[in-house]
C-alpha cells in the first residue's frame, strides 16, 4: 500500500542549497559544514580530507618522493622529446570517480575549468613516451606552482641595518662599504631600532654610534697591523727581527770582512759621536764629574804642577776655599772692586762718545779653577748681587738667604750657596718647568744656570724683576738695534741721582753684565759689558792710566759685534711687596721683543 505521506524536500540553512531529502540533507551538512574540505596544494582541488590524500599519493606522487632534484620536470618545462608542440590534455580516471560519487556535483558548483589536470605527452618520430616523464599524470604548470621544492640557504641579515642577502659574501661586502668605510655611510637609522655590534655585546641606539665603535674599539680586527719585516740591503733576504735590532746588524756587517772601509767608518763615526756627546754632557754639568771644590782642588793642583802656583799659594788657597764654602761666602779670589768709576773716567775722556751711562756700582767677577767652563751664570749673578748690596733696601732683601747667620752684610753667595737658594726656591714653586729640565738638582753639580734661574733667585728673596726676551734679529746682517735702544731707555730713565742696577746679559752658551752705554758722536751706541771669562789682571789695566784706554776695548760691544740668534736681558726693577705678587712671581713671563703681533 502506498504511502500517502508526502514528499518532503529541505533546504541547507547554511549555504541554501534546496531539494535535500531528509538524508541527504544530513550528509550534505556532514560533509560541506561539519567536517569540511581540503585543497590539494599542487592543483588545487577540493574534496574531502581522506580523498584528498588517496588524490595526492595517485597524481603528484613524483613531487613527494622524486629521485633527485635534478630529475623533476614541469609540465611548461620545454623539453628536447617535445615534437610540433604535441599536447594531450586528459583528465584521470581516479578524478571522475571522485567528482561523481557525491551524485550533486551539479548542485556543488565545481568549476573543473579552474584546475589544471594536464598531461603532457611529447611524442618523437610518431611514437609517445609516457614512462620517461618524471612528473606525475595531471600535475600543475611549474607557473601556477608556489612550493619550495629545493632546499635554500638561510637569509642573512645585516647586523647594523635592514639589507638582507642569501650570500655570505654579498653580506660581508655590504657591510664593509657601507658601515665600515668611513667614506661610505650607513643608512639611516629607523626609530627604537637597536644596532648591536658583530664584533662584541655592545649595542647602539643608531647605526653611526655603532659604526665608530667599530672603527674604534675594534680597528685590529678589521685592519690588523702586518708583522714588521726587515730585509737585509746587501742580500735581500727577510729577517725576522727588527732592522735596527743586533741579529739584524750582525747578518749585515757579516757580509763585510774584519778590517774593511765600511765598518772601520762606522767605527769611527760611533766613537766620535760619542766623544761629542760627552764633550756635550760636561760641558752643560750633566755629567756628574764632580762640584765647584772638587774642580777647584783638581785645577789648583794641575796649575802647581805647570808651575803657575806655587805649594804655598795652593795651600793657603785650599784653606780659604775650604772656610769659604763652610759658610756659604764667595773666597775672593776672583774679585776686582769698584769698576764703575774707571770705567766712567775712561769713557768720558774718549774723544768720540758723547755720553756714558752706567749703573750705580758693580764688582767684576771671574771665573776661577772650579767654575771654569760651566759658572757663567754663578759669575753674572755675583755681579748683580754684589750691586744691589750697596742699595739698603735690596740689602735688606738679600741678607735674610743667611737664615740666621750673621757674616758681613756685602758678603756675596759663593756659587754652592746660590746652587742651595735655587733649589730652595724650586722647592717652594718658583719655575716648575726650569726644575724639571735640570733635574731639581743643582747641588753639588756643574750644571749651567741662565735668565731663567736668575729671576727665580730674585724672585725668591722678593726682589722684583723683568725679563726681556729679544727672540730674533731686529737688524740687517743678524744684528739687535732693538736691543741696544732698550739698553739705552733704560738708563735714561734712571738719571737723577736714583740707584741703577746692572743688566743680567744671557745669549746661546754664555752670560754677561751690561754695566752700561755709550753714545757716540756719529750716533751709534756701543754697551759696556763684563765677562766672566775676562781675568782679574785684564780688569785691573783699567785701572791704569797707561793702558787703561785699550784695555776698555774689552769692554765695548757695538751692534757688529752681537749678533747672536737670541738675547735675554733680566733687570731689576723693585721689590715685592703683597702675598699676592709673591705667589705670581712663581711664574716666569717675559717680554719680548718685538712682539709678535
Amino acid at each position: 500500500m502506498a504511502s500517502n505521506v508526502p514528499e518532503v524536500n529541505y533546504s541547507c540553512e547554511i549555504c541554501g542549497l534546496e531539494g535535500l531529502t531528509e538524508e541527504e540533507l544530513r550528509s550534505h551538512t556532514n560533509t560541506e559544514h561539519v567536517e569540511g574540505k581540503g585543497t590539494c596544494p599542487f592543483c588545487q582541488l577540493t574534496t574531502k580530507p581522506s580523498k584528498l590524500l588517496v588524490h595526492v599519493n595517485q597524481a603528484h606522487l613524483d613531487y613527494l618522493t622524486p629521485e633527485s632534484e635534478n630529475n623533476i620536470s614541469f609540465i611548461d618545462d620545454t623539453s628536447p622529446s617535445e615534437c610540433n608542440g604535441f599536447t594531450d590534455w586528459s583528465l584521470p580516471s581516479n578524478y571522475s570517480q571522485d567528482l561523481s560519487s557525491n551524485g550533486k556535483n551539479s548542485k556543488q558548483n565545481i568549476n573543473i575549468n579552474n584546475m589544471n589536470y594536464n598531461s603532457k605527452a611529447a611524442f618523437c618520430n610518431g611514437e609517445s613516451s609516457p614512462n620517461n616523464s618524471s612528473h606525475g599524470e595531471g600535475s600543475p604548470l611549474r607557473s601556477s606552482l608556489n612550493l619550495k621544492l629545493k632546499s635554500t640557504a638561510p637569509t642573512l641579515q645585516c647586523p647594523m641595518c635592514q639589507y638582507t642577502s642569501l650570500s655570505p659574501g654579498e653580506l660581508e661586502e655590504h657591510i664593509n662599504r657601507q658601515h665600515f668605510d668611513v667614506t661610505s655611510p650607513s643608512v639611516g637609522h629607523l626609530t627604537g631600532e637597536i644596532f648591536s655590534c658583530p664584533l662584541c655585546i655592545k649595542t647602539y641606539d643608531s647605526a653611526p654610534d655603532l659604526e665608530l665603535h667599530v672603527n674604534i674599539e675594534h680597528r685590529d680586527i678589521l685592519s690588523p697591523a702586518s708583522p714588521s719585516t726587515a730585509t737585509c740591503p746587501v742580500c735581500g733576504i727577510s729577517l725576522n727581527n727588527d732592522s735596527d735590532s743586533e741579529e739584524a746588524v750582525r747578518h749585515v756587517e757579516s757580509h763585510f770582512p774584519a778590517g774593511s772601509p765600511i765598518q772601520l767608518d762606522r767605527a769611527a763615526i760611533k766613537e766620535r759621536e760619542q766623544r761629542e756627546f760627552e764633550m756635550l754632557r760636561a760641558q752643560y754639568g750633566m755629567d756628574n764629574q764632580g762640584n765647584f771644590r772638587e774642580q777647584s782642588v783638581t785645577n789648583m793642583q794641575r796649575a802647581v804642577y805647570a808651575g803657575e802656583m806655587s805649594v804655598a799659594d795652593y795651600y793657603e788657597r785650599t784653606l780659604g776655599l775650604k772656610a769659604a764654602e763652610s759658610y756659604g761666602i764667595d773666597d775672593g779670589s776672583s774679585i776686582t772692586r769698584n769698576m764703575v768709576p774707571r770705567v766712567r773716567a775712561l769713557s768720558s775722556n774718549a774723544q768720540n762718545v758723547v755720553r756714558t751711562l752706567t749703573c750705580t756700582c758693580v764688582d767684576h767677577y771671574a771665573s776661577s779653577y772650579g767654575d771654569r767652563g760651566w759658572g757663567c751664570g754663578y759669575r753674572n749673578a755675583q755681579m748683580l748681587i754684589s750691586s744691589l748690596l750697596t742699595h739698603t733696601g735690596y740689602n735688606e732683601r738679600l741678607y735674610k738667604l743667611w737664615q740666621g747667620q750673621k757674616p758681613p752684610r756685602s758678603a756675596v753667595p759663593s756659587i754652592s750657596r746660590l746652587q742651595n737658594l735655587i733649589e730652595q726656591a724650586w722647592a717652594n714653586g718658583f719655575d716648575v718647568q726650569g726644575s724639571e729640565q735640570l733635574g731639581s738638582r743643582l747641588v753639588n753639580t756643574r750644571k749651567w744656570i741662565g735668565a731663567t734661574e736668575v729671576v727665580t733667585l730674585l724672585s725668591f728673596l722678593k726682589i722684583r724683576c723683568q725679563l726681556v726676551d729679544f727672540h730674533r734679529p731686529t737688524g740687517p746682517g743678524g744684528t739687535h738695534p732693538e736691543l741696544f735702544r732698550w739698553v739705552l731707555r733704560y738708563f735714561e730713565n734712571s738719571v737723577g741721582g736714583e740707584f741703577v742696577a746692572p743688566l743680567y746679559l744671557q745669549h746661546q752658551g754664555h752670560s754677561r753684565t751690561i754695566m752700561g752705554i755709550e753714545v757716540h758722536r756719529d750716533g751709534s751706541l756701543v754697551l759696556l759689558v763684563l765677562d766672566p771669562s775676562h781675568s782679574p789682571q785684564q780688569m785691573a789695566q783699567i785701572g791704569d792710566t797707561t793702558t787703561g784706554s785699550s784695555a776698555l776695548r774689552v769692554l765695548r760691544k757695538s751692534e757688529s759685534a752681537m749678533k747672536a740668534k737670541q738675547y735675554q736681558i733680566v733687570a731689576v726693577v723693585g721689590f715685592i711687596d703683597s702675598e699676592h705678587q709673591y705667589q705670581q712671581s712663581k711664574i716666569l713671563r717675559g717680554l719680548r721683543v718685538p712682539q709678535d703681533r
